[in-house]
Parts: structure tokens; sequence; C-alpha cells
């Protein structure tokens, strides 16, 4: 089985990946983005219950303090939620087929190490909301400057909220 786990900042707490890709975009001269909002991913496949996968988000994938973790987009879904009309875009990034992905592998090996069997693989990625006003030429340009290495990345990007 195919499991997601998002892990992202609670709301009393500064992203601070957002903060700093907000930064850059900025520095690029880009104007319209209200926030950027992080969000860790992890595609872990093998036989293991959703019970496992729950103790391998909070255990291990994230810190309860200042972290929330979902599977499916829920983490996401919740975010969206408290957002008063949100505007703009969620970008998923993911490596491209071959690379080696090695926090997924470090991963891997903690998660054996909590105990848990039955995992064949882990994959990494990233989400970011990217809110505001914001064109869709505008948006493909902050990803290939800020949130992508095209060399070993793929990205794919949809508009959330109203045009």
């Amino acid at each position: 089985m195919a499991w997601i786990v998002e892990v992202g900042y609670k709301d009393r707490v500064t992203d601070p990946v957002g903060y700093l890709i907000k930064k850059e975009i900025e520095e690029l001269g880009i104007k319209g983005v209200e926030k950027v909002i992080s969000f860790n991913t992890y595609g872990i496949t093998g036989e293991v219950s959703e019970e496992e996968i729950k103790k391998i988000g909070q255990e291990l994938l994230s810190d309860n303090q200042i972290q929330s973790f979902g599977l499916y987009g829920k983490v996401i879904d919740e975010t969206l939620n408290k957002i008063k009309s949100p505007k703009g875009w969620l970008v998923e990034v993911t490596f491209k087929p071959g690379v080696t992905d090695a926090v997924g592998m470090s991963t891997l090996n903690a998660i054996e190490i909590l105990g848990i069997d039955g995992i064949r693989n882990v994959r990494t990625g990233e989400k970011y909301l990217v809110l505001g006003n914001i064109p869709e030429e505008t948006m493909d340009k902050i990803c290939r400057a800020v949130l992508v290495n095209p060399l070993i990345q793929d990205y794919t990007y949809h508009r959330i909220g109203g045009e």
C-alpha cells in the first residue's frame, strides 16, 4: 500500500522555509506574493497499517510542539480552511525518477529503528502554498527560480481559489 504523509507548521509557529522563500521571491522583484506556506511530504510504500503510519508521522516525521502531520492532503486542506478566501497556487515538488533520495533512505532506516517492518520505499518531496494574486507565467518563473532544481526535480502546480 502507498501512503502520503504531509507535515506542516502549526498556525502559531512561523514557517521558516516559507518565510525565506517569500524573501527570495521578493529579491527577484516579483510582486503579489502575500505568503508562502511549506509542507514536507513523504510517500511511504509497503505493508503497514494506518496505526503504524500515524506512529511514524508523530514520532519520526514531525515535531509535535511546532508541526502537525496528516495523511493524503489533510494538513493542506486544514490550512486552506483557516485562510479567508485563499487565492494562489499549490506547488508540488518531487525528485525525478532515478534520482537518489537521501532523506527518503534515511527515513526508511529510521522507520526500521522504530521497529516497524514492511516498508519498501520512502520518497520525499515538498508542497508549497503560494498565496496572492499571481499570474500563471509568474508562478512558473517562481518555481524555476526558487522552488525547484530542474536537474533533479519535477514540479506541478494548480490554482487554488478564484482567478
